[in-house]
């Protein structure tokens, strides 16, 4: 009888070590994970710094570019076909570097979109820009708002624009939905998971000079702060007006 069992091994089942397996390739996942989000949180870091110094470079490159101007057209000296190339050239320059500004802008703004985890919800300004119309005093506007932090919740609110400006009876405010063409009512009202554009156009009357605008955005989302933005004129009129 104990030649029929010579072929049969009897082996302890051990629960502990499959247990064991499912641990590790989970904590393998998660490391993977906070990895990846330290990444994203540093590539977003280092697009905003190299946003900042293209910034500073090109206030930096206009500046010397309109001194350069203004003391080639004292130099009777140079003449007039040398002037003319030097002014294209630095203009070339110029323009170059807002291009690749403006791209990595856009790589910004995508990448804003998808935020961190540890960052709190809330609302950013990602873009507030002015053109000049070809109807004298008329302009038109691009606003965009984007979300901070990461949830799927809806942000509400209304944004409202103020703009100061000076005409001859002195400093003057103008509330937005005053001039607004479109007449939108009190405010602009913005309602988006992710982000949202707003377009119009506006009008100013004779005689009034703007300096700045101010910003005010007006969260009704729990636990979404508002915040207010003033920025000057020349800085929202854009290159093209």
């Amino acid at each position: 009888m104990s030649q029929l069992h010579r072929g049969f091994e009897v082996r302890q089942y051990k629960p502990w070590k499959v247990w064991l397996f499912a641990v590790l390739v989970a904590l393998l996942f998660w490391i993977f994970f906070v990895i990846g989000q330290t990444y994203q949180s540093y590539e977003l870091l280092h697009l905003k710094l190299e946003r900042k110094t293209l910034v500073s470079e090109i206030d930096e490159l206009e500046s010397r570019n309109h001194n350069l101007v203004k003391k080639n057209a004292q130099l009777s000296s140079i003449s007039r076909i040398e002037h003319d190339a030097y002014v294209l050239a630095n203009q070339a320059l110029v323009k170059s570097h807002q291009k690749l500004l403006e791209q990595k802008e856009e790589l910004v703004f995508y990448k804003g979109i998808v935020s961190p985890k540890d960052v709190a919800l809330g609302i950013n300004l990602q873009t507030f820009e002015v053109k000049s119309h070809l109807i004298k005093g008329v302009f038109s506007y691009k606003m965009i708002l984007t979300k901070r932090g990461e949830s799927s919740k809806k942000l509400v609110g209304t944004a409202n624009i103020l703009i100061r400006g000076e005409n001859k009876d002195g400093k003057r405010e103008i509330f937005f939905p005053e001039i607004d063409l479109d007449e939108t009512g009190e405010g602009i009202q913005f309602s988006f998971r992710y982000f949202q554009v707003f377009e119009g156009e506006f009008s100013l009357v004779e005689g009034f000079e703007p300096y700045e605008l101010e910003i005010v955005i007006v969260s009704s989302t729990k636990k979404v702060k508002s915040f207010t933005e003033s920025i000057s004129w020349a800085r929202v009129l854009s290159e093209e007006s």
